[in-house]
C-alpha cells in the first residue's frame, strides 16, 4: 500500500518538475523536437526553434521546423519568408524566390522580409534584384544595420565605361575589366 502511494507521490512531484521546467525555459527552442505544448504544435514555438536551428547552420532541420510551421498557419509572411530563406541555403533557389517574393507582397512593410528576399536573390545568383530589395528594405528603415550591412557586403559598382550601352553588353564588360587591370578605374 505504502509502495502505491510512494509511486503515485513521485509521479505527481516529476508531473510538478516537468511544468516547472517547462515554464521556466518555454521560450527556448528544443532541437531534439520535445515540444512543451505535448500534442498541440504551437506555429510560432516552431518558428523560433527554426530560427535558433539556422544560427546554428542546421538547415535541414530549420527548413523543417520552418515548414511544419508554414503548414499550422499558411498565412504568416514571416514563416514563409524565412522558409525560403532556408529552402535558398539547401539549393532550392527557384521554390525559394516564389515563397520570399509572395510573402513581401502581403506584407511590403516589414524589413525583415526585404532583407530575406535579397538574401534569396544573392543565393540564386541575381545581384540585381538582390540590391534592389535591400534598398528597399532600407527605405522603410536607414537605420537598418542588416541590411546596411548587406549592401556594404554586395558593394557599390561603378557605372558602365559606354554609359550609351547596356552594362551586360560585352564592349563595356571587356573595357571595364581592363581599365580595372590597368588600376585606371
Amino acid at each position: 500500500m505504502h509502495k502505491e502511494h510512494d509511486k503515485e507521490r513521485d509521479k505527481e512531484h516529476n508531473k510538478e518538475r516537468e511544468d516547472l521546467w517547462v515554464e521556466r525555459d518555454r521560450t527556448l527552442p528544443r532541437e531534439e523536437g520535445y515540444h512543451p505544448t505535448g500534442d498541440r504544435e504551437d506555429p510560432e514555438e516552431l518558428f523560433k526553434a527554426g530560427l535558433y536551428l539556422l544560427k546554428r547552420d542546421k538547415l535541414k532541420e530549420a527548413l523543417a521546423a520552418f515548414k511544419k510551421a508554414l503548414f499550422l498557419r499558411d498565412k504568416d509572411p514571416r514563416y514563409m519568408s524565412y522558409a525560403g530563406l532556408a529552402l535558398a541555403l539547401t539549393g532550392r533557389t527557384k521554390e525559394a524566390v516564389l515563397l520570399c517574393e509572395r510573402a513581401v507582397q502581403k506584407e511590403f512593410f516589414r524589413q525583415e522580409l526585404f532583407l530575406n528576399l535579397g538574401r534569396v536573390y544573392l543565393v540564386s545568383g541575381n545581384r540585381r534584384k538582390a540590391h534592389t530589395a535591400f534598398r528597399k528594405g532600407m527605405a522603410l528603415d536607414r537605420e537598418n544595420r542588416l541590411l546596411r550591412g548587406e549592401l556594404e557586403k554586395m558593394g557599390i559598382r561603378k557605372p558602365p565605361v559606354f554609359r550609351f550601352l547596356d552594362r551586360n553588353h560585352p564592349v563595356n564588360k571587356w573595357s571595364g575589366k581592363m581599365l580595372h587591370r590597368l588600376r585606371l578605374r
